[in-house]
């Protein structure tokens, strides 16, 4: 039987059950199964993340180790750069220019002394020039030319110079200063160093031997000074302190030998009778073994998942039931397992679960899955489902491996209509490529398709989600509650949450998958850290000489150094303030280096923390001898062509020759900054990827196609967009591709949160004066528009029509243009924050405003069309007829441009903005592609639809006017009389000219400028902005004042609005 063997024995290509092959029947469907392009197949055909492929030498994910097995000899074509010329070949040979080149070849330029090999305990350099100064005596203290001696004949300590070192003469006991004698040829590292005196063979023995009560020495010179044990060797490669051997007690080894009766379980004594004390033993047997003697395997599952989350839910605790279920109507979960994820906490875990079927042997009939819920733990809101179906029923046992996106809050949990689903609801799996669904039933009701009742015991303040084969309910417990039930309590963060954790952290009880040792765990807020949040997070503020140009994004590089790897690498994207020259980041990461990189692979040196301090303020200005140039700026053609292995070797030689007017250098391969050791200026490099990118583990937070950045591979902790061109904003949110500009992308990153507007930015505050400008002025021109036509007379046209709507548009775009402003403001600066409001505006707001300018545009349109058709018209211009068209014509303009703009509001929604502590809620709008080219489409066509009307009106009533007095008059010149008829009718022309004029600026920047890339392109496009509204405060400025007849019928209103007020006082 399978159960008798062990599971690495099922589908080994060897027959152990001779009778029927049961052990390997249909394993050759494993053979020809085909993982997904993200997943790695072991050598037995399981499929694993490609993330866990080589993630960790010392656990594996496949079955067969497959994925962790490396060749013992593993050739290595790439080098540390400590280990460059260190005297040991560890790069393969590299034929080039007909010589094999490794990295211990043309080592001429290479310093001996430097920041790997100085004080490493080993004599680098001929004459030990690496190991001087090192040492600290008591009673000596040598300098930086001199090398610690003992004296052969009174064994004192003493200082010799370098000269006296490798001269053929033994200064010193044991011939520490003629390493030679006991060094094998071309091998530098040797630990026996010690000669003893007078001895035929030259015995040489090793420092640990020193003074360690045996004479290893024919005369015992190794045991003559006990003083030097008092040296400080914590750099020393060999101790010289005998070690001690641990030996472990006799019971022990007796404890060790004896056979365990249970083999994989604990046994237990059981007592039968309390009177007699008559006990048996028993066998506490683990999940994945049963029987008597634990002796047999269960049929189960072995669960290897790591979870991932989008950059909004980094701090949210959450509760992950993973459930074994079958495809049975009752939908049976045979065994289920519940875990705690924090991602500031639980990012490099891998939790490893035990799922075992309810019935041995499992049904053959039945399709087996992984099922996966996720609930936030302190809302206890749903989150998603996954499905893993388990492939290869045959096995008994299955090891999968998974990683699970969990996806964001924001995103909509799929629903769907399955009307099969009684008491519960349809939901897709979150994973599915099939789309496939589940019924998500009630509290109370369980199976396939929420038809079977059970009793849910589950506390009131928890939540009911299933009911597993062993008649028990599933909960999902909140926060501070533990149990099967829920009813149990863990005070841990009930007595005193504050005390628990400092400055605003919040306490959550531990995890036992997470932190068994722990009993609770702070996550705290932005700018502090630690196991309590006791410590501030480290404050960098970082200055720009006034010289270096300032792109606004720019790459910050944080780099640790660990000893015998590559640097950890941290990489954030920065938005620098517009306008200034300095950046504060929050950082709670060690690091040694920082590199700030602008456009084009521009780096700079900012900063080097030699020794890392983890809360304090650092400051730092760079400057432009901080700059990093390229090596082809600093070699010849012909040496940057040279290979890696060969170039390398002369990479000091830079630092060298520029002294101090080079902080550091790159090349396609490595990043190198230079640094100071005794007098000398070198240089240290490390393999930095220039184009490294992170995308966010497929799941971008971007908005228009912008491309995600994290910090870090394994664990972010910021996540950053790089926009596409034409588009902006932390999220990529804004576009500003020729048509549409916002006035939330145009002057919202000015505006700063939590500042008076006293000291926000100058554009800030010429923005707020010329709102003020443009409301006064649009209400007073509104007003007086609306009484001056507001007349009978002038209504008997179609052109006063259209004047008197175009008034009341002109006061709903002023109301409209000004609410706009004062939100967007007032929001920005976090004095409105009530999200409703908020919403509804952001629907509504941008929308009208569109729409009646849109509207009043349009309107005067119709206004200058009509009036050329009256001059070409003359004496056959019906008024009757005129104003009947007006009113159809308003009619269909209303309907016409509501229905161009109606699917914007459909598309709007409120985005919320966090880096670092500068959290912002736009209002942003997010198109399909097909409808961003329809979108532009329409604005264009307005636009350009509304200036071809002005210009050709204007053109035609000059033209037709002067050709008709040409006609009369043959001896006038046709220019004069061009000129003359401009007079004759500027009240008319005044309108559409100075509709065109103001047109111009707005097609100029349109057209013929670049799209708006950052904040600092934003003073041209404000301009445009604000010069769009112009045409609707000067409504009575271009029609009623150069018109006498308008003027009049002003004067009229007015007169009697005095009379009426005089009869009112006089009635008082």
């Amino acid at each position: 039987s399978p159960a008798c063997l062990d599971w690495t024995e099922i589908c080994d290509d060897q027959v152990d059950c001779i009778d029927d092959k049961a052990d390997e029947k249909d394993c050759w469907k494993i053979e020809i199964h085909v993982c997904q392009d993200d997943e790695f197949q072991c050598s037995n055909g399981q499929c694993i993340p490609m993330a866990f492929y080589h993630d960790d030498d010392t656990t594996s994910d496949c079955a067969d180790r497959t994925d962790e097995d490396l060749p013992r000899q593993r050739s290595r074509t790439k080098l540390l750069f400590q280990h460059i010329c260190d005297g040991l070949t560890q790069l393969i040979p590299i034929n080039n220019d007909k010589q094999n080149e490794t990295d211990e070849t043309e080592c001429e330029q290479w310093p001996c002394n430097n920041i790997y090999t100085h004080c490493d305990g080993i004599w680098d350099c001929p004459k030990g020039e690496d190991e001087t100064g090192c040492y600290s005596f008591t009673t000596l203290n040598c300098s930086s030319n001199q090398h610690l001696c003992v004296l052969p004949d009174t064994n004192q300590f003493t200082c010799i110079p370098l000269e006296k070192i490798n001269d053929n003469n033994i200064d010193c006991l044991g011939a520490t200063d003629e390493r030679t004698l006991c060094r094998e040829d071309g091998y530098k590292y040797q630990e026996d160093n010690f000669l003893c005196k007078n001895s035929s063979s030259q015995r040489c023995i090793n420092l640990a031997h020193l003074c360690n009560g045996k004479f290893d020495c024919e005369y015992g010179d190794d045991e003559q000074f006990y003083g030097l044990t008092e040296l400080n060797t914590d750099n020393q490669t060999t101790s010289i302190r005998p070690s001690e051997i641990i030996r472990f007690p006799p019971k022990y080894e007796l404890m060790m030998n004896r056979k365990n009766p249970c083999s994989r379980g604990i046994q237990l004594r059981v007592w039968l009778n309390e009177q007699n004390n008559s006990t048996t033993n028993t066998c506490l047997c683990p999940p994945s073994y049963y029987g008597d003697h634990c002796q047999n395997q269960n049929q189960r599952v072995s669960l290897t998942m790591a979870f991932r989350v989008m950059s909004d839910s980094r701090s949210t605790l959450f509760t992950i039931i993973i459930s074994l279920i079958d495809d049975s109507e009752q939908r049976i979960i045979h065994s289920y397992e519940q875990l705690s994820y924090l991602s500031v906490r639980d990012c490099k875990t891998k939790f490893n679960v035990y799922l075992v079927y309810s019935n041995r042997p499992k049904s053959q009939t039945r399709n087996y899955s992984i099922h996966v819920d996720i609930y936030e733990k302190i809302s206890l809101n749903y989150r998603a489902s996954f499905l893993y179906p388990i492939e290869f029923p045959f096995l008994p046992v299955h090891r999968l491996a998974f990683i699970v996106t969990i996806p964001s809050s924001k995103d909509f949990i799929e629903s769907c209509s399955n009307s099969k689903c009684i008491h519960g609801k349809c939901v897709m799996y979150s994973n599915s490529r099939d789309h496939s669904t589940y019924c998500q039933c009630n509290a109370g009701w369980s199976g396939q398709y929420c038809t079977i009742p059970y009793n849910c015991n589950c506390s009131s303040d928890s939540k009911c989600i299933g009911l597993s084969s062993h008649n028990r309910s599933i909960c999902v417990c909140p926060m501070n509650r533990f149990g099967y039930r829920c009813l149990l309590t863990d005070p841990i963060c009930q007595r005193n949450n504050h005390s628990m954790c400092l400055n605003g952290g919040t306490c959550i009880p531990a995890d036992e998958y997470a932190l068994p040792h722990k009993n609770f765990y702070c996550i705290c807020p932005i700018g502090y850290i630690g196991e309590r949040c006791e410590i501030a997070e480290k404050k960098i503020h970082i200055l720009f000489e006034k010289n270096i140009i300032i792109s606004q994004v720019i790459f910050i590089h944080f780099l640790e150094i660990i000893k015998e790897m590559n640097p950890k690498r941290s990489t954030i994207l920065k938005t620098v303030p517009i306008q200034q020259d300095s950046l504060t980041i929050y950082w709670s990461l060690p690091f040694h280096l920082i590199f700030i990189e602008f456009k084009n692979k521009n780096y700079y040196l900012a900063a080097i923390e030699r020794t890392y301090k983890q809360s304090a303020t650092y400051s730092t200005t760079v400057k432009s001898s901080d700059h990093c140039p390229n090596i082809n700026q600093l070699f010849n053609k012909t040496f940057v062509q040279m290979h890696i292995i060969r170039r390398i070797k002369y990479y000091h030689l830079p630092c060298q020759q520029h002294s101090l007017n080079l902080s550091c250098f790159y090349d396609d391969f490595y990043l190198c900054f230079c640094y100071n050791l005794e007098k000398q200026r070198l240089t240290n490099c490390f393999e930095f990827n220039h184009n490294m990118t992170f995308d966010c583990f497929g799941e971008s937070v971007c908005e228009n196609g912008g491309q995600c950045f994290q910090d870090s591979p394994t664990c972010p902790q910021r996540s950053s967009c790089i926009c596409q061109p034409c588009f902006y904003g932390i999220r990529c949110q804004f576009s500003s591709n020729r048509f549409g500009f916002s006035l939330d992308g145009i002057l919202g990153y000015y505006i700063q949160p939590n500042i008076d507007i006293v000291h926000q930015s100058t554009m800030v505050k010429v923005s707020l004066a010329l709102t003020i400008v443009f409301i006064i002025i649009g209400y007073i021109n509104g007003i007086l528009s609306f009484i001056a036509f507001n007349n009978k007379t002038i209504c008997e046209v179609g052109c006063g029509l259209y004047l008197l709507t175009s008034s009341i548009t002109t006061l709903l775009t002023t109301t409209m243009f000004g609410l706009k402003f004062w939100i967007l403001l007032l929001a920005q600066m976090k004095i409105i924050t009530n999200r409703l409001f908020l919403h509804i505006q952001c629907l509504s707001i941008d929308f009208l405003l569109r729409v009646f300018l849109n509207m009043d545009q349009w309107l005067n349109a119709c206004i200058a069309v009509e009036r050329t058709v009256v001059i070409i018209n003359a004496i056959g211009f019906k008024k009757k007829r005129s104003k009947k068209i007006a009113k159809i014509v308003i009619i269909i303009l209303s309907i016409f441009i509501i229905s161009t703009c109606i699917y914007d509001p459909f598309y709007r929604r409120l985005m919320d903005d966090a880096i670092d502590d500068d959290s912002r809620i736009w209002c942003i709008t997010s198109y399909s592609s097909n409808l961003q080219t329809f979108n532009t489409f329409i604005h264009a066509f307005h636009f350009c639809a509304l200036f071809a009307i002005n210009l050709i009106s204007t053109l035609i009533l000059i033209l037709k006017t002067s050709r008709q007095q040409a006609k009369i008059r043959n001896n006038t010149k046709y220019i004069a009389i061009f000129i003359e008829q401009i007079q004759v009718h500027k009240h008319i022309l005044v309108a559409p000219f100075v509709i065109v004029i103001l047109g111009i600026p707005r097609l100029v920047i349109t057209f013929a400028s670049k799209c708006m890339n950052s904040n600092n392109d934003a003073t041209l496009y404000l301009i445009g902005y604000f010069v769009s509204f112009i045409p609707p405060m000067l409504t009575f400025i271009i029609f009623v004042m150069p018109s006498k007849f308008y003027k009049e019928q002003l004067g009229r209103v007015g007169t009697n609005i005095k009379t009426k007020i005089k009869r009112n006082f006089a009635s008082l």
